[in-house]
């Protein structure tokens, strides 16, 4: 599937994509979206884990299997419904990852924001440096990654330390607070009083937290054995996902934060029960906890950032892009176009959100219907593996799947009920029909584009 002149070089082992899984998709600063559920929130984190993520990873693990392909999921839908349907697969899954990555990499300055507290609290107010920070990690990550994928998947590895060892400082801190209760910071997770359908609207929230375990599929053809390592890396990282998740969504609501911060929400958890012993010496491990925090959150947007690039480069393949976007550096091996596309594009809209009230408003009504197209996304794959999948159970796939596409279709739905902290009804759904239809509009563009040959007049 590749340039046959210059060949993509496998460098993902199966312990890179046990820690590509980890950090990807254990993002703990989404617990603080579903916190107004208080305890119900346990309850909807394992819905959501035995109703999307184990049919999701189980259809990306099979099909892994069966047919690697770099691509992922756009390569298996056009297996399985053809150009057009693998196309639009693929442009919600590519057009998603541009309103993330941004809002990683500027996470990074709103946690790095809190080393010195007070003193560089100002850092969030500085657009200039703001814009500086956020740009120049987004760069660095994808500059190691056009070096090659041996190199650039360290920052993924450490990442996912980093993660884990933020995991092990929320329970940590849980279990300080539960033995000496009297030396911890008395405060109450917030549980606001909300109807069913405000409960409704955190749905797609907990399920969008859950999706990344594609990303190793995408480099399919980046990995060593992606046939045996695939589906075990999904199995053992999966799993971990999963625990880390229940289990520091519970250590949270045990520390209690009275108002969390939507980016570090848990950082705040547990340097509230570290600031406590302040006049003992232990400041150094909450500038430590904030620091490791950082190096997740490079971690994170480094993996969002480089393997959805495969994608665009699958589709630049198949002419439905430019065919620039198919080229593979020849010295490092790597899909360097399509990775500097994603960057440009993630780099310009850390412009939009850093830079003027107008463009901001646009760029928040746009993220607001990333959720409704990589759901499309993971509906086309769980209905591309009930296809392709010819298992000797076949109950247990067909039921499996039916699982899956009932709690993605749900999550679609959901979208348009706005969350507890927005108040109008009728503008947020039109936002977000606009958004939707507005990105679909300039894929299906792109697509017509292509297949009157508008591919070629971008050269080989």
């Amino acid at each position: 599937m590749t340039d046959s002149s210059f060949p993509l070089k496998r460098a993902l082992k199966l312990r890179d994509l046990i820690l590509l899984n980890i950090v990807a998709v254990y993002t703990p600063g989404t617990i603080s979206q579903t916190m107004p559920l208080g305890k119900l929130g346990l309850l909807i984190w394992a819905i959501g884990m035995l109703t999307f993520m184990l049919p999701y990873a189980v259809a990306i693990s099979r099909l892994s299997a069966k047919h690697p392909r770099e691509g992922g999921v756009y390569a298996w839908t056009r297996m399985a419904f053809g150009d057009f349907h693998g196309f639009v697969c693929g442009w919600c899954y590519w057009v998603n990852t541009f309103l993330y990555v941004p809002s990683v990499f500027l996470g990074i300055v709103a946690v790095a924001a809190l080393l010195g507290g007070d003193q560089t609290a100002w850092l969030n107010n500085n657009p200039t440096l703001v814009t500086l920070i956020a740009s120049g990690a987004l760069w660095l990550s994808a500059l190691l990654h056009i070096a090659g994928l041996g190199q650039g998947k360290w920052i993924q590895n450490i990442g996912a330390f980093g993660r884990l060892t933020i995991a092990a400082g929320l329970l940590a801190a849980a279990l300080w607070k539960l033995l000496w209760p009297e030396q911890a910071v008395a405060n109450a997770s917030p549980q606001l009083d909300i109807d069913l359908w405000r409960k409704l609207s955190l749905w797609p929230f907990a399920l969008n937290a859950l999706v990344g375990l594609d990303l190793g599929s995408a480099m399919s053809e980046e990995a060593d054995t992606p046939q045996r390592d695939i589906p075990r890396s999904l199995m053992i990282g999966g799993a971990a996902v999963a625990a880390c998740y229940l289990l520091t969504y519970g250590a949270t609501l045990i520390i209690g934060v009275g108002e969390p911060n939507a980016i570090y929400g848990h950082v705040q958890a547990i340097n509230s029960v570290v600031t406590r012993h302040a006049d003992q010496g232990f400041l150094w491990i909450a500038a430590s906890v904030v620091l490791i925090e950082l190096l997740g959150l490079l971690g994170c947007g480094a993996s969002w950032l480089s393997a959805p690039a495969r994608v665009p480069f699958a589709i630049g393949l198949d002419h439905y892009l430019p065919r620039a976007f198919a080229r593979v550096h020849p010295r490092f091996g790597t899909p360097h176009i399509a990775l500097i596309a994603q960057a440009s594009v993630a780099t310009a809209l850390i412009l939009v959100n850093t830079w003027g009230a107008t463009l901001q408003e646009a760029y928040l009504a746009l993220l607001g219907g990333s959720i409704v197209l990589v759901m499309v996304t993971y509906v086309y794959l769980l209905a591309a593996w009930l296809k392709l999948d010819q298992a000797v159970n076949a109950v247990r796939v067909k039921t499996l799947g039916a699982t899956g596409l009932a709690a993605t279709l749900l999550a679609i739905a959901a979208c348009f009920i706005p969350p507890p902290a927005v108040a109008g009804i009728t503008g947020f759904e039109l936002k977000i029909i606009g958004s939707v239809a507005f990105m679909l509009v300039c894929g299906l563009s792109l697509y017509a584009l292509g297949s009157r040959g508008f591919h070629r007049a971008f050269g080989e």
